[in-house]
């Protein structure tokens, strides 16, 4: 660069200040913007990057930026806050120039230039600026017309000090260049091993002088670029999180949502849904969320001069170790959203690791500082599952449950999540179930992704099958009722995997007393050697579904909770044999058929037409028949079949009476 070419443009140059302002990002911050006016950018304090317009700058103390109207600027902060100035200006060449200056101006516009240095005397630039910001904040004119002599002094001194020093064409450093690799290959393995074979520096050195130039670990490094990539993909597109986990290089979908959310502070799926309320119906719905991180995050802020000038009214100053507020509006669009990618705690590995793909091997598994973990551990207890032992927490207060959902609601808890398989067709429990209750999905079919969203503390499942994917997003316990031969116990289980032990004996106590009172009133009402038979013919086709014991459709509460008497048939071959029921022909139903029938029945769905093998039976001719509807007896827990074994007693007496 000619620099006396550079300061005759200046001297034949028409100057107007537009802004100075003092600004603080915070540790491991971010912050991206469009340059609306040529400027200058001073950092006096901190670490980190800049990316202009895709080349990366690495800064540190006292570093000094220039760049033109329109330019894209990204900074990502280190371990310490970084507080720099930024002096914005217009510049245009005066009319009464040579043609020679008129010339040079053309070809080489000293006000779009892109340069930076690090300064010979950086107090001195320091004391020239921190006084244009003084004055220049006065607001008064007097102020601001000095304001305007000190700036050509302090592009006087910088002048000097870059002829001095010189500012040839910016070699890439070790650091800048792994920077750069890392956003080109951010979605293949990158391990500490394989950087320092690639630039053939030791580990150590190479971690050392990553870290101290960046304020973060390479891996940290990695991580935060992938979760950009993911942000963007994220609010862009209806990518499903396994494959935006693909596309960023993590083969584990579940590994990759919970990463997500340690750095960001919300799942992928919640963070979709800020994006979308908070922007409401924007012209531009995505733009300015995707992170500054790497040379082509979109930018955010409006560079008309006009527009931006209005906006400066009423600025505040915003000095260091303060949070005064900014009035600049443009300049702060959704930088704390922004920032959110890397407030989250920082990712370690135990051997210095690998960011890759397999979440088995990356420096991501080993997610926790010590005190995280200790933080983590702090009230947790061990307890035994047939899935082996479990930490839980001492008192969990979100939990999640994909079916047994009346033990969770016995011991007192009401959970944030629940299957809608349960929540629809276990009528009995919606007094006790909250309109909170969010819907995780269909038995078979759950929305782990929903699950993750409702952040449990602990998952109760029935399913085996779903215990690992459970298990990545928090402490998951199978409630295998099976275990349990009566419903105290399954109930005192239940406690004991809760922290509710006290709640738990208390509703026992209660139930207890609710049976005898359900079977007293039955007592008198029916033989005390009648036979019962719980019966389905709707939502079978040419058969009968005959109900044993298992809990479904009433057969808990009917022979456990009740104790009423099953036929000899069913005894034999439904309830002896462990089978939850057994579908018959209509040629047979007088082998299964009880003095009494309950039958259930469908809401809005007609009955087939019945065969005389069922008019003929006794049970129907005398009337002893007990409707029952399917939304209120399909769950099999032990809260819906206390509730269904007084509903039945209702029945039986009312039954009674009406036959007298």
């Amino acid at each position: 660069m000619n620099w006396e070419e550079y300061i005759q443009m200046w001297d034949n140059a028409s100057i107007q200040l537009v802004d100075i302002r003092q600004l603080v990002i915070s540790s491991r911050g971010t912050q991206q913007y469009l340059l609306p006016a040529n400027g200058f950018i001073y950092v006096v304090q901190g670490q980190g990057t800049i990316w202009l317009d895709g080349s990366i700058h690495i800064f540190e103390r006292f570093y000094l930026l220039h760049a033109g109207k329109g330019s894209s600027i990204s900074f990502e902060v280190g371990q310490d806050e970084v507080t720099y100035y930024y002096i914005l200006y217009r510049g245009s060449m005066s009319a009464k120039a040579s043609k020679e200056i008129l010339k040079v101006y053309h070809l080489n516009n000293p006000f779009q230039l892109h340069y930076a240095c690090r300064p010979l005397a950086p107090v001195l630039l320091y004391r020239h600026v921190d006084s244009m910001y003084e004055e220049w904040n006065r607001r008064q004119i007097l102020e601001r017309f000095h304001v305007k002599i000190l700036f050509y002094q302090f592009v006087y001194t910088l002048v000097q000090q870059l002829k001095l020093q010189g500012v040839a064409s910016k070699e890439t450093d070790m650091v800048e260049e792994i920077i750069q690799y890392i956003h080109e290959h951010f979605n293949v393995s990158i391990s500490l091993e394989s950087l320092a074979e690639r630039w053939n520096y030791s580990i150590q050195y190479l971690s050392r002088q990553f870290k101290h130039r960046t304020g973060r670990s390479p891996i940290e490094y990695v991580i935060q670029a992938r979760m950009a990539k993911a942000k963007e993909l994220i609010i862009r597109t209806d990518a499903t999180t396994q494959e935006i986990a693909l596309s960023v290089g993590y083969s584990d979908g579940f590994y990759f949502a919970r990463l997500f959310k340690k750095q960001v502070g919300m799942t992928p799926g919640q963070y979709k849904k800020k994006v979308k309320e908070s922007l409401g119906g924007s012209d531009s719905p995505w733009q300015g969320f995707v992170s500054s991180m790497g040379k082509n995050a979109s930018s955010c802020y409006i560079i008309d001069d006009n527009h931006y000038q209005l906006k400066t009214e009423g600025d505040r100053h915003m000095l260091k170790g303060t949070r005064s507020k900014i009035a600049l509006t443009l300049m702060l669009c959704f930088t704390l959203i922004l920032a959110a990618c890397t407030n989250g705690n920082s990712s370690r590995n135990s051997n210095q690791g690998s960011a890759g793909g397999n979440s088995n091997h990356s420096a991501e598994s080993v997610q926790n500082t010590s005190s995280n973990e200790a933080k983590e551990n702090t009230g947790m207890r061990k307890i035994s599952t047939v899935m082996g032992e479990v930490n839980v927490p001492e008192h969990p207060k979100r939990v999640v449950v994909d079916w047994d959902l009346g033990p969770v609601l016995a011991v007192g808890v009401t959970p944030v999540g629940a299957s809608s398989t349960q929540m629809n067709f276990a009528d009995f429990l919606k007094p006790y179930l909250p309109d909170t209750v969010q819907d995780i999905g269909l038995d078979g079919s759950i929305s782990y992704e929903k699950v993750l969203d409702l952040s449990p503390d602990v998952i109760i499942t029935w399913n085996k099958d779903a215990y690992v994917n459970y298990s990545k997003i928090a402490p998951t316990v199978v409630f295998d009722t099976s275990q349990y031969s009566t419903i105290p116990e399954e109930i005192t289980a239940m406690g004991d995997i809760l922290g509710r032990q006290d709640e738990a004996q208390k509703w026992i106590e209660d139930f207890e007393k609710r049976k005898e009172a359900a079977r007293s009133k039955i007592k008198n009402v029916i033989p005390k050697d009648a036979t019962i038979s719980i019966v389905d013919y709707v939502t079978v086709d040419k058969f009968l579904m005959v109900i044993g014991n298992s809990g479904e459709r009433g057969g808990r509460a009917a022979y456990d909770i009740l104790g009423l008497n099953p036929t000899q048939k069913v005894k034999s071959e439904i309830i002896d044999k462990k089978e939850d029921r057994v579908e018959v022909s209509w040629e047979t139903v007088n082998d299964y058929v009880g003095d009494y029938v309950i039958v259930l029945k469908v809401d809005g769905k007609e009955p087939p037409k019945l065969p005389v093998t069922w008019t003929s039976l006794n049970a129907v001719k005398n009337h002893h028949v007990i409707e029952i509807e399917m939304k209120k007896y399909f769950a099999a827990d032990s809260f819906s079949s206390l509730l269904q074994a007084e509903d039945i007693a209702d029945k039986i007496t009312k039954l009674a009476v009406t036959a007298k």
